[in-house]
């Protein structure tokens, strides 16, 4: 198996070894909301120089595709909408200036800091078990059986701007006909 120094650190046959750790990523993973680091293309390119060390074109491909779509997943539908609502109760007085002096705030860091950042980082490293289990898992049960309900208590409207949100469309449950169609779909995919 490979080592960080394998992919962070080590010699290609195009690349020299470096103590760089951070010259092939291409996203910042750290703070509450990713975003793609300057120069991340070339970045990019040279991470994917070591990936086809070892793999294929295809799936290194599709490896960042996943891992893309994880990182915007995260952050469309739990981070950004979490960090929105953080900055408007402060600028609405609902919550103090005092960091974590209320308790949606130490909610919202263990969001981001702790839960959120494993299942980026997780994905970074084609760690399904910290992506989904240790990551999405905890990110949305705490978004919306600890997050949600809290911020509820402090600004209902808001709340309520957050669930109606298509990418938590699913809380208000299926029409028959959509969980027909998704019956017919799994029946058809899994030949059952």
């Amino acid at each position: 198996y490979p080592t960080c120094a394998s992919c962070h650190m080590s010699a290609t046959e195009t690349q020299p070894a470096t103590h760089d750790v951070g010259k092939r990523i291409s996203w910042t993973l750290r703070p509450v909301i990713s975003t793609k680091l300057k120069n991340w293309e070339q970045r990019r390119k040279a991470m994917k120089d070591v990936c086809h060390s070892c793999h294929g074109p295809e799936q290194v491909e599709n490896f960042y595709k996943q891992y893309d779509d994880a990182v915007s997943l995260y952050n469309k539908k739990f981070g950004e909408p979490a960090r929105d609502a953080m900055e408007k109760l402060k600028a609405m007085g609902k919550i103090t200036p005092t960091p974590f002096d209320d308790k949606i705030e130490w909610t919202f860091y263990e969001l981001w800091h702790h839960e959120g950042r494993r299942a980026r980082m997780g994905a970074s490293m084609m760690g399904p078990d910290f992506t989904q289990w240790h990551g999405f898992y905890e990110v949305a049960k705490h978004f919306y059986n600890k997050f949600i309900p809290e911020l509820k208590e402090l600004d209902p409207k808001l709340a309520q701007e957050i669930l109606a949100k298509e990418e938590h469309k699913w809380k208000k449950g299926l029409s028959k006909e959509e969980v027909a169609k998704t019956l017919d779909y799994y029946q058809e995919r899994y030949k059952q």
